[in-house]
């Protein structure tokens, strides 16, 4: 096989740099795994390299010296920060040093490789934008009519809100602006918002400033920093069909919506809160090839929406009892809309 490149993995999780030197050394790279942040600047001081996976909690040197002494050997070098470590104290100074993106653990292996090939063929240049995330994973996510979701921060307006993209050039994203009760939010420039949206069996979030507003269309500065919470473990697809649920332990169904479903679960939207962790029954309409999906779910995430006047839950829902047809008949729909895509 062709090597594609180097790969230096910093962890001082052994297993864990086994596991991903095999699944890079399989897709075709050269790998070395190092354990504290003192190797990880000698290495680099040593030999060249295309990609750094970087943990931030280290021995010996944390992460950020670390990244900061490999900053003043090689200005150029993509990093990839991969780490449990959500401090915003912390990820802002990681931007200061110019990564290329920001992997939350537990990740996928294949959405890992995918980001390492993405920013292994980035090129980095010597001006501001060498702190902005590679083109080549951005052009992905930010396609028009992406769907998105707008988190502002300020009293008046603040909320998440559901939007999409509009395009992005060399210096902004646009997108449209959120609404409230039918009527477009009127967002000042400077305010600082969060943006997040689904790409690549992953979760890709990032917070920026809005630069201005013409009319329905929100302008916002090209984000620096990307963070990828890589997550999905299962092909999705969607399936926008009413269903009924009820908690495992009480009488009475309450209606909600089905937006979109994989062999190992769904993702429903309802007006009422549900705990992460709480067993459900659920039963939906129809959906078309699949037929009625009926089992036992269990809540993994539960985020709060704003729309309009209206209070909305998007709950993720892991499947825990389904029937063995159903599950085939699922997975021959997902293979076949992956095939088509």
């Amino acid at each position: 096989m062709l090597s594609k490149g180097s790969v230096l993995v910093v962890d001082d999780e052994v297993n864990l740099c086994r596991i991903l030197g095999a699944k890079l050394s399989k897709n075709g790279y050269a790998v070395v795994a190092v354990h504290d942040g003192v190797q990880a600047v000698e290495k680099v001081r040593e030999g060249r390299f295309d990609v750094v996976l970087l943990d931030l909690i280290l021995p010996k040197m944390d992460g950020l010296a670390a990244l900061s002494e490999i900053r003043l050997l090689n200005r150029k070098i993509p990093i990839i920060i991969m780490t449990a470590c959500e401090s915003s104290e912390t990820v802002e100074q990681a931007m200061r040093f110019g990564v290329s993106a920001y992997v939350s653990k537990p990740f996928d292996l294949d959405s890992l490789v995918t980001l390492v090939d993405a920013t292994s063929k980035a090129e980095c240049l010597h001006t501001k934008a060498e702190h902005t995330p590679h083109r080549t994973e951005t052009s992905v996510i930010f396609a028009k009519d992406q769907p998105i979701t707008i988190e502002i921060f300020n009293g008046a307006t603040g909320g998440q809100y559901p939007s999409r993209i509009e395009g992005r050039d060399d210096l902004t994203l646009s997108v449209r602006a959120p609404e409230r009760d039918g009527t477009t939010i009127d967002i000042p420039a400077h305010t600082v918002v969060r943006i997040g949206l689904a790409a690549n069996n992953a979760f890709c979030s990032f917070s920026t400033c809005v630069a201005a507003q013409k009319s329905s269309i929100l302008v916002l500065d090209n984000p620096r920093f990307i963070h990828l919470t890589q997550r999905r473990r299962h092909d999705r697809i969607a399936a926008e069909v009413p269903l009924r649920y009820r908690p495992v332990d009480s009488d009475g169904l309450v209606e909600g919506m089905c937006k979109d479903l994989s062999t190992g679960g769904m993702c429903i939207l309802t007006d009422r809160e549900m705990r992460t962790g709480t067993d459900i029954y659920i039963q939906t309409d129809p959906i078309p090839e699949v037929g009625v999906i009926a089992g036992t779910a269990r809540v993994v995430r539960a985020r709060k929406l704003t729309n309009g006047g209206d209070q909305k839950f998007a709950i993720g829902l892991q499947f825990i009892q389904l029937d063995d047809d159903l599950i085939a008949t699922l997975s021959r729909r997902v293979a076949i809309t992956r095939a088509a895509s």
